[in-house]
């Protein structure tokens, strides 16, 4: 895998504009949510406001129903005929250099790369709101760089809760601002509607998250290869952001967790400032954000090279159902089922005299009793991707979520767990993220390999 492979090489006002998906796609994505909406009303969807920082993201929506990256940029599409106008801000109001920057006057260039004919000042969005009687718009935080919608949502209601930082949430600002102009107008929330056409991931959606996939795996294995006692965990963590950066060139989806010992309880553990110890292990959780795109993958490994008996047999138990729930996943089946079927399996192993798990019986229980959450969350714009509806319905080809067996162990504090990001397919189902090593003798005889460096 070549390091340099993920992203090609493109400048100056190149960034702006998607590599992945066709302007047919993106039209399409848009025509279907007119025609979801109806004729007679507007759908309104706000890119990303400027931020300050050096590398701001697009908002998760607005990217994916025109994969432009300005910021402070507006979509309005028209219910029924799909008619879309883009509003951008002019380039004399941007920052960077004047190949950087892209703005209403580039027009026909939008026009040509994205199929985006109508192209307009901000200044005249105002005036296209005028007489629209139903007006869609996402009633969300912004969604993208790392920031899932339901973190950036929590984040804006806590915010919103206390005296001394009480702020008002920009979705309801733009509401206010759209009802005092234009009285009478019926603001409905567009969430809904776009995260349902958000729940399907198209085959170049795939592929881009196929390489985040790779990316994930890569930066495992290189944190693999680093690990022995006395390293500390930023330093797995760095690694993370260096194979992203050079390999991807692209930064993190979330939060690295590198967890060693009893600080695998912690769930989303991200001070990641420990010392690693010889009898400890580790838990790594990591996925990038590729071109807004991330995965999502956890492994577990000791840090002296050799599961300790009770690693083997309860992280060995870990991946076997890790395996039952691969193997009956596939389309036309609902979580639940999954489940049964996987359920099923794993008894009849825990049953079976003379194997290494025919008394974790407990162990299972523990999981059978948590019922469901095993097919975790989808992914795709964000590691919790922002889609519709799907726990208690058939699973679809291009379904894309995180695999994630787990179980707490309270004598220990130990949290133990095996992620994959998987795609379902017409055959069942493929990890996106299964290059990197996971069942225990797979993961010791890459910890004896011979390329590990000698010092860090």
């Amino acid at each position: 895998m070549s390091d340099l492979f993920f992203q090609p090489d493109v400048a100056g006002i190149d960034l702006f504009f998607t590599p992945d998906f066709s302007a047919a796609e993106l039209a399409e994505r848009r025509h279907r949510l007119a025609v979801e909406i109806g004729a007679g009303t507007h759908v309104l969807v706000p890119g990303a406001p400027p931020v300050a920082t050096d590398f701001p993201t697009q908002d998760a929506n607005f990217y994916y129903l025109c994969g432009l990256e300005t910021v402070h940029s507006y979509l309005l599409i028209d219910g029924g005929s799909g008619r879309t106008r883009l509003f951008l801000p002019s380039r004399d109001t941007l920052e960077g250099e004047p190949q950087n920057r892209l703005g209403f006057e580039d027009a026909a260039l939008i026009g040509d790369r994205l199929g985006l004919r109508e192209v307009a000042p901000t200044t005249q969005l105002t005036a296209a709101l005028a007489g629209v009687k139903t007006l869609y718009l996402p009633q969300a935080e912004v969604e993208g760089g790392g920031a899932t919608r339901f973190g950036a949502n929590g984040c804006a209601k806590k915010r919103a809760q206390e005296e001394w930082d009480s702020f008002e949430p920009r979705h309801q600002r733009i509401t206010r601002m759209l009802t005092q102009r234009f009285p009478g107008v019926e603001v409905r929330d567009a969430g809904p509607l776009i995260s349902a056409l958000r729940t399907i991931k198209s085959p170049a959606e795939i592929a881009i998250m196929r390489k985040a996939g790779q990316l994930s795996a890569a930066a495992v294995m290189e944190c693999m290869k680093i690990t022995r006692p006395g390293v500390n965990e930023n330093t797995l963590k760095a690694t993370v952001e260096y194979v992203f950066s050079r390999r991807g060139r692209c930064g993190l989806g979330y939060g690295v967790i590198a967890a060693g010992g009893q600080r695998t309880w912690d769930g989303h553990y991200h001070l990641n400032n420990a010392t690693l110890g010889a009898e400890e292990i580790l838990l790594l959780d990591c996925g990038p954000d590729l071109r807004h795109y991330t995965s999502d993958i956890a492994r577990l490994w000791p840090v002296n090279g050799t599961f300790s008996p009770w690693h083997r047999r309860v992280y060995g138990f870990i991946t076997e159902y890790h395996k039952a729930l691969l193997s009956v996943i596939r389309p036309g089946l609902i979580p639940a089922e999954v489940y049964r079927q996987a359920n099923r399996r794993m008894a009849v192993l825990c049953e079976q005299p003379g194997t290494p798990y025919h008394d974790m019986q407990g162990i299972f229980e523990n999981m059978v009793k948590r019922g469901v959450g095993y097919l975790n969350h989808g992914v795709g714009l964000s590691v919790h991707d922002a889609i519709g509806p799907w726990r208690d319905q058939p699973l679809r080809e291009g379904f894309v979520c995180a695999l994630d067996p787990m179980v707490w162990c309270e004598p220990q504090r130990q949290y133990i767990r095996v992620e994959d990001t998987i795609v379902v397919t017409a055959e069942g189902c493929d990890r996106l993220t299964g290059e990197a090593p996971f069942a225990i003798d797979e993961i010791e005889a890459f910890l004896r390999r011979g390329d590990r460096p000698a010092e860090l």
